[in-house]
């Protein structure tokens, strides 16, 4: 608030307090309005870079030496530089025969054209499985009335199958009969004959050639019929069992329809029961075995895009450089000669001298890069230095992560074994939406900020990330065209009149 309104505030409140304590009963003509309002400056967030640094202790360590040792095995193609040269930093030293981490790269690219492929296959899966479950819910009323009308035509096919087994039994029975029929008219054409046969020799005693003429014709009119007799006998015989047979047949199909119809009745009664709801869970079950599917071909296709990352990494691996600059004192391989992971290949002195060593935790190693700017405090002086080196694996010794730091410029000061204080980056956003840290105030634990409004101050509660001395991240609650208040002011409340300062 300025000098001039707080003389305003305060002469209008003291004429207040004289108007109505002093016991006067007149009423003044009109009160005067006391503004409230807040003196407040304004502005936009800013797009920012924000870091978080901390403070490590490091040791001074002798860099003299640099051994370069072959992160892949294979046969030693070039081989650059004799012992007694200086190399620069970044100078191709040797190259190990590629032709095999080529092909691995080649193998790991068509693995991915692949994985994609499968990505895309899964894809559709999922789209033709959704469609045929959503057929499949819809065939549920169409699926129970043809098992209603299964029913039906059960029932009239056993009903079909009972007439045709008595008509069956009908015709065994009639069988049975015209079999004994014909069996007693082989009897009698049995006897029949045998009596044309006495008579024929009694005539052949008497002589009388009439009587033997008469006699044979008989006998053979008998045969005739007792032929005839038999051959119907066997008819009779046939049709008998063909009609038990046919009978057997009317009653095992009768017996099947019977079975079919009650089959057809637990078919409708278990689809109502158990199937709608299976047919339900199966549909939903398919639709959530393609989503699985497609999740797999995804993480098959992360998997494939990683070994072509570490393909890409080995074939890297193939050309080594000198990581520093220095004097080569030894090479320790020659073209043609196999170089393996063991192989101390070149070993180098280095025209740095000193490095600090300091130890990190896991969260804190996955946020210090190579390539990150330290500081480092000796004594009240202070030393550039650059991260250039992180260890992947723990220090026994510790149970910490190694990190080195390469000075920078003059050492002078910095003894070896010495105990320095080395400050870096540990955590770090760019490009942030940034405010003042000032500005940032908290309900418990949620943060806000005010923002100018139509006049007022308008609460925005936000989501903070990162904070140094001088600005804070926000990564949620605010855009880059809202008017920050910037003023920190006790008196400033959601809905609280505001007044812009001067040069806003």
């Amino acid at each position: 608030m300025n000098i001039k309104k707080a003389a305003y505030v305060l002469f209008a409140a003291l004429t207040a307090v004289t108007v109505f304590g002093c016991g006067s009963k007149e009423e003044p003509e009109k009160e005067e309005e006391i503004k409230t309002s807040v003196a407040v400056e304004i502005q936009k967030p800013e797009i920012k870079d924000i870091s978080l640094s901390y403070n490590f202790s490091g040791t001074v360590q002798a860099d003299d030496t640099v051994v370069i040792i072959p992160k892949i095995a294979g046969e030693v193609t070039e081989k650059h530089f004799e012992v007694g040269d200086h190399v620069n930093e970044g100078d191709l030293l040797f190259k190990i025969d590629d032709t095999s981490a080529k092909i691995t790269l080649k193998q790991a690219e068509a693995a991915l054209s692949q994985a994609q492929a499968g990505v895309t296959s899964q894809v559709a899966a999922q789209a033709s499985t959704y469609a045929s479950a959503t057929e499949t819910l819809g065939k549920i009323p169409s699926n129970d009335q043809q098992l209603a009308t299964a029913v039906d035509s059960a029932y009239a096919s056993a009903v079909q199958a009972g007439a045709q087994k008595d008509s069956a039994n009908a015709t065994s029975d009639y069988n049975k009969k015209n079999l004994e029929n014909a069996e007693k008219a082989v009897n009698d054409a049995q006897a029949a004959r045998d009596n044309a046969e006495r008579n024929l020799a009694a005539a052949r005693q008497s002589g009388d050639e009439t009587t033997i003429a008469s006699a044979t014709t008989a006998l053979q009119n008998a045969e005739t019929v007792l032929k005839q007799a038999k051959t119907a006998k066997e008819q009779a015989e046939l049709a008998k069992k063909t009609g038990e047979n046919t009978a057997k047949s009317a009653e095992m199909q009768y017996y099947a329809a019977m079975e079919g119809y009650d089959n057809a009745v637990r078919n409708k009664n278990d689809y109502e029961t158990y199937t709608v709801n299976s047919t339900l869970y199966g549909a939903n079950a398919q639709m959530v075995g393609a989503d699985a599917a497609l999740t797999n071909s995804q993480a098959a296709l992360k998997q494939a895009q990683a070994g072509v990352e570490n393909a890409k990494l080995a074939l890297e691996y193939t050309t080594v450089t000198s990581p520093v600059s220095g004097t080569i004192t030894a090479i320790n391989i020659s073209e043609h000669n196999i170089a393996s992971q063991t192989t101390q290949a070149y070993i180098i002195q280095s025209d740095t001298k000193e490095k600090i060593v300091f130890y990190v935790a896991e969260e804190t190693r996955k946020s210090i890069t190579p390539g990150n700017r330290a500081l480092v405090t000796k004594n009240g002086t202070e030393y550039e230095a650059v991260i250039k080196n992180v260890e992947s694996t723990i220090d026994q010794a510790t149970g910490l992560f190694k990190v080195e730091a390469q000075t920078q410029g003059s050492m002078e000061g910095l003894i070896s074994g010495s105990v320095v204080n080395l400050k870096t980056i540990t955590r770090q956003s760019k490009g942030a939406l940034t405010v003042p840290i000032n500005c940032v105030y908290y309900d418990e634990e949620q943060a806000y900020v005010y923002v100018a409004q139509n006049g007022k101050a308008a609460r925005r509660d936000i989501t903070v990330g990162l904070s140094d001395d001088k600005d804070m991240e926000v990564v949620n609650g605010l855009s880059g065209e809202d008017q920050v208040i910037i003023t920190y002011s006790a008196q400033l409340n959601d809905g609280s009149e505001i007044e812009l300062t001067e040069g806003e």
